[in-house]
């Protein structure tokens, strides 16, 4: 009796902290469940005029929880279902049903006690245990994962705050990065001391350096939440728009970029996400290159098959250690230190060919020359 009414009282405790928001007192949990210690002794103990008191403390002890257990169900389950909180969430649903169920079968054996002591003696089913302990499952089963959707919702939710804190704090930090770069050109124009430009110019060095870090969360964030658009993608116009964007890097013009153009290499798939991969891949090569040499290069070759295509990005740079080629797609990792690059441009890479579901592979060998193979299936 004591462990039906417990139950009863902390269902209804828990869907009026439902409807509140706000947990009850733990003296107020412990003033709920010595009374209800008290009246199942006090139930117990009952006696009553008739010969042996057995129909009065069957009603009592037996149809009474019955009843309550029922009544506090079907209340919870009106509280579960008329919660505006992630309202028709397969969880809210299931565990709804559950309480329903477990109401009605409690119902149904109030009806049977009452039968019983009016009409004529009537067995419990024994079927109804197992319903029973279904219904008790469903209410498990529906409350596991209501909170599993309802921690997603609340990390959806985070992430959009977080993506949208990140777009509007970047975008606000890059007017001024504009502004002190400007401010820098012409300092750098008027000023004749030989000891103030080389100053001048670090800044300006290091404001580009936390400008390119900005572009590139920037550009995680966009590629992060834009939905996938699949289209016929012309690998010839979009090699020939990352060549006209990259021609003004620094070191590009000493660098000799092969790509042999065919009217074949068209595929579907997303051109935003394939821009960003290659112009990242591309944009590498050209920061980690060796430009002392007599032939520095840069090849991308494509090759469709019938179910993918395969895209590689060859250089004959610095080459990346055995030790680091597990870790160049690491956010902020950076495998040289000659380099002023961010360490986000093969986390982004990654990201957008995960997104993609594709995969892709580095083989490397320093101061020989890096090859990435990208391996896109064609939508």
């Amino acid at each position: 009796m004591m462990s039906s009414y417990a139950q009863a009282a902390l269902i209804l405790v828990g869907s009026l902290e439902l409807i509140r928001s706000k947990a009850f007192s733990r003296k107020h949990l412990i003033i709920l469940i010595s009374a209800i210690a008290l009246a199942s002794v006090v139930m117990v103990l009952l006696k009553h005029a008739d010969p042996d008191g057995r129909t009065f403390r069957y009603v009592v002890r037996v149809g009474l929880k019955y009843l309550v257990v029922s009544i506090v169900f079907f209340v919870a389950a009106g509280i579960t279902i008329n919660h505006n909180r992630f309202v028709g969430g397969i969880g809210q649903r299931t565990m709804a049903l559950g309480f329903i169920s477990y109401a009605l079968i409690n119902s149904y054996y109030t009806f049977i006690v009452f039968y019983n002591v009016w009409i004529a003696e009537y067995d419990f089913p024994m079927f109804f245990g197992l319903i029973e302990l279904l219904s008790i499952c469903k209410i498990g089963l529906g409350m596991v994962m209501w909170l599993l959707e309802d921690e997603r919702l609340q990390l959806k939710k985070a992430n959009q705050e977080l993506d949208s804190f990140l777009y509007s704090v970047s975008h606000d930090l890059r007017a001024p990065i504009a502004s002190i770069l400007g401010l820098t050109h012409l300092a750098k124009l008027e000023t004749t001391d030989p000891k103030t430009s080389p100053y001048i110019s670090m800044i300006e060095q290091r404001i580009k350096k936390l400008d390119s870090v900005i572009g590139d969360i920037l550009q995680l964030s966009r590629s992060s939440k834009a939905e996938l658009k699949i289209e016929p993608v012309d690998f010839n116009n979009l090699m020939a728009e990352i060549i006209s964007d990259i021609k003004f890097n620094q070191g590009a013009d000493k660098i000799q970029l092969h790509y042999n153009s065919n009217p074949e290499h068209v595929f579907r798939s997303d051109r935003a996400q394939v821009k960003i991969i290659l112009n990242n891949l591309v944009s590498n090569a050209i920061k980690y290159h060796r430009l002392n040499q007599d032939e520095p290069f840069i090849k991308v070759l494509f090759k469709k098959q019938e179910t993918e295509v395969v895209i590689e990005v060859i250089d004959n740079g610095e080459g990346i250690s055995p030790d680091n080629q597990d870790k160049v797609f690491e956010m902020f990792y950076r495998a040289s230190s000659s380099s002023d690059g961010t360490g986000l441009g093969l986390y982004i890479v990654k990201e957008a060919i995960n997104k993609l579901n594709g995969k892709i592979e580095v083989e490397s060998r320093v101061q020989v020359g890096t090859t990435f193979t990208v391996t896109l299936p064609v939508q």
